[in-house]
């Protein structure tokens, strides 16, 4: 919801006025203001909706455009009294409709040029007779359904099937005709018989809303055989057997009946009980169709429900067929949304007790709450815990949440055990987080996986959530930025800065952690980090957990010696290869020449990205380093604490000196990684070790650190 809609439904006046007047300097998002006007009228407060309208118009009527006269145009059907708006909406139609003759009639005959007018039941008339204009159609009494041809200032020519060209003073028209919509029943009648016949027998509910919408069949949401007479005018169609057609239409869609004289929606008081057995015991219509009729039908009331439906749960239970979830509903629709105690009964008739036919059947469910109901009735019913899990396992996040809070109470045992196989399956990101978010909701984040470290359900959030789909970022990022907001920061404290940069990358990808404030989070930590040198609660900053690669000098030299030898040598040979190449003939068949080209493409982007990389190496801070603490530029030797004692001795160093089969570990690699920060006696299972733990025994400064300054980058 826009901050607009949003002060208008919370009624903040102020802040409402200061947004509509920041709205207004540039382009004013009109629709949007539209609706805060209508919220407003529907909250009972047109004062303050009167007075933006009036600014609005005070502002840019001068300045005019589409969106601001469709604003006005929207207005007009909710105001009434309002004189800025009515003189704007007649200036407006004027210069609209400039050539078009009648406009000064029409506007006096529907009150809008009068001071004072109700704008709202003048625009409504002026709208039905901007219907008279060239194209537009109209029923006459005597002579039926009719095409405007020509309408001026005093005259309208009207060519009428059975009178073409027929000429009537437009004061005569307006008083002795109806104007009609170019959809209109009348004009599809007159025009075309058959495809109108075949609207009634192929689309028999559609047919009768847009009955009910036409100008000749009176309001009060009933039918008559007269009240058809437009439809049958000229002997094109049957009188008769269109009347039997409605009737025929009426008994088969939900919402109406047929009174014998007369049509009516249900809301007039037909015997609805027996309307609905028959529909029931209807066997051509699915129990799916069945369902979606009888909720028209009871919605169509606007008070109680007459007569007991729970009477009809017989005929329910008397049905046969698979649609146990649309004989669920049916069975939850009669019973008062399963209020009645007869309910009970006949849930556990159309509860499945599988849960690929549990998910059938809720697919078959249209309600909301009905589906929840099931779900419940689901989880009473079945005994097989497998089977409980793997529907939960499909839900969708709401009913999935309703599930979780009707287990707390009916089995919490079987829920613990549930939220367990979940949480060890974060493959499946959505449940996975589903399940976080209950146990954090409840317990918090530290209680999410117990004798794990500090700020652990934190990281699985951060670590799981961007995979996971917008609702469910939206969602957890709530819970982190809101009740977990302290857990988060004690989290960003405890990480590196490099860990850091990793989350800043991966959550710029996505838009609802930008909009939902958890980038911001992310980039606040980092900045103050850089502007401090600290982390939030004081504790040290490592030099390597900067932008800074650190490397020994010699190797840094040599780096630059192979960017050197790259540019003067390698690439001018490279660019004298293809020259020579290309002097050998034909290039599309020229073998030498592909070669030659791409060696130098290889070469190009070679110095590109070693140029890029030695940015940012820098010598090892001989300052920095000690035998205290593993860091680039130490050498470790460690002790297996198993039985075999085994030693292995690590160099961990820069990108630049790392060798492997040496021993020398780059410490941006999991290894390294591993060991930084960590001192004389810790103990570290390293990556790839079989789970055996070792312990540090010495830390020892490589003789490569040196002092100096780093070389000057070329």
């Amino acid at each position: 919801m826009s901050k607009l809609l949003e002060a208008a439904s919370a009624e903040d006046l102020d802040v409402l006025y200061g947004l509509w007047l920041e709205s207004l300097e540039g382009d004013p998002p009109w629709r949007e203001m539209g609706r805060v006007l209508k919220v407003l009228h529907s909250t009972g407060r047109p004062g303050p909706a009167e007075e933006l309208l009036e600014l609005v118009i005070a502002e840019r009527e001068s300045e005019g455009g589409e969106g601001f006269e469709s604003f006005l145009l929207e207005s007009a059907e909710i105001f009434h009294v309002c004189e800025p708006l009515r003189k704007a909406l007649v200036e407006l139609l004027r210069d609209r409709h400039l050539m078009f003759q009648p406009l000064e009639l029409f506007l006096k005959t529907s009150g809008l040029r009068d001071q004072g007018a109700d704008v709202a039941g003048a625009w409504r008339k002026l709208r039905s007779l901007m219907k008279y204009r060239d194209g537009g159609y109209l029923y006459h009494p005597a002579f039926g359904t009719g095409r405007i041809s020509r309408i001026s200032r005093t005259h309208v020519t009207v060519d009428f099937p059975e009178a073409p060209n027929h000429d009537i003073q437009l004061e005569v028209a307006l008083d002795t005709t109806i104007p009609l919509d170019p959809s209109s029943l009348a004009v599809l009648a007159s025009r075309d018989p058959q495809e109108f016949m075949d609207l009634v027998s192929d689309s028999p509910g559609d047919f009768l809303e847009r009955l009910l919408d036409e100008p000749f069949t009176g309001s009060g949401g009933s039918l008559s055989k007269d009240g058809l007479a437009p439809l049958a005018y000229g002997g094109n169609i049957d009188l008769d057997e269109l009347w039997k057609a409605v009737r025929k239409a009426a008994a088969s869609t939900g919402g109406f009946a047929d009174l014998g004289g007369k049509v009516v929606a249900l809301d007039e008081g037909a015997e609805l009980v027996e309307q609905l057995r028959t529909l029931i015991r209807e066997r051509k219509v699915s129990v799916s169709k069945k369902v979606h009729r009888i909720q028209s039908m009871l919605k169509s009331y606007s008070g109680p429900v007459p007569g007991d439906l729970t009477e009809l749960l017989p005929e329910v239970t008397g049905l046969a067929g698979p649609e146990t979830g649309a004989l669920f509903e049916l069975s939850w629709i009669l019973s008062g949304r399963g209020a009645a105690a007869g309910f009970q009964t006949v849930r556990k008739r159309f509860t499945e007790t599988s849960a690929a036919r549990a998910e059938r059947a809720l697919g078959e469910i249209r309600s909301q709450s009905c589906r929840r109901a099931y779900i419940e009735s689901f989880l009473s019913e079945t005994e097989d815990g497998e089977e409980k899990t793997s529907l939960l396992s499909c839900l969708r996040r709401s009913l999935w949440e309703h599930a979780v809070e009707f287990l707390e109470t009916s089995d919490p045992e079987f829920l613990s055990a549930c939220i367990g196989s979940f949480l060890s399956r974060p493959s499946d990101t959505e449940l996975f987080l589903w399940s976080l978010t209950y146990m954090a909701t409840r317990h918090g984040s530290e209680g999410i996986a117990e004798g794990e470290e500090p700020g652990y359900g934190v990281e699985l959030f951060l670590d799981n959530l961007f995979y996971a789909s917008a609702d469910t970022q939206k969602r957890v990022i709530g819970l982190l930025t809101g009740p977990l907001r302290e857990e988060l920061n004690r989290f960003l404290d405890s990480i590196d800065t490099r860990r850091l940069n990793r989350y800043i990358e991966t959550y710029d990808a996505s838009a609802t952690a930008h909009n939902e404030g958890l980038f911001l989070v992310l980039g606040r930590e980092l900045s103050r980090r850089r502007s401090t040198g600290m982390r939030r609660s004081g504790g040290r900053h490592f030099f390597w957990e900067g932008a800074t690669v650190f490397s020994s000098r010699e190797a840094i030299q040599d780096r630059q010696e192979d960017i050197r030898r790259l540019k003067q040598e390698e690439i001018p040979a490279a660019a004298e290869a293809i020259g020579v190449a290309a002097s050998h003939g034909d290039l599309s068949e020229n073998a030498e020449y592909s070669a030659a080209i791409e060696k130098r493409d290889l070469l190009l982007d070679r110095l590109k990205r070693w140029s890029e990389e030695l940015q940012s190496f820098s010598p090892y801070p001989v300052d920095l380093i000690g035998t205290n603490l593993v860091s680039p530029g130490v050498r470790v030797t460690l002790q297996d604490t198993g039985e075999s004692e085994e030693v292995q001795v690590l160099e961990v160093v820069g990108p630049l000196d790392s060798d492997p089969e040496l021993g020398r570990i780059n410490y941006m690699a999991p290894l390294g990684r591993v060991l930084l920060g960590r001192s004389q006696g810790d103990v570290a299972e390293l990556p790839g070790s079989d789970g055996r733990e070792w312990r540090i025994v010495s830390i020892e400064v490589l003789e490569m650190v040196g002092n100096g300054q780093a070389p000057p980058v070329t």
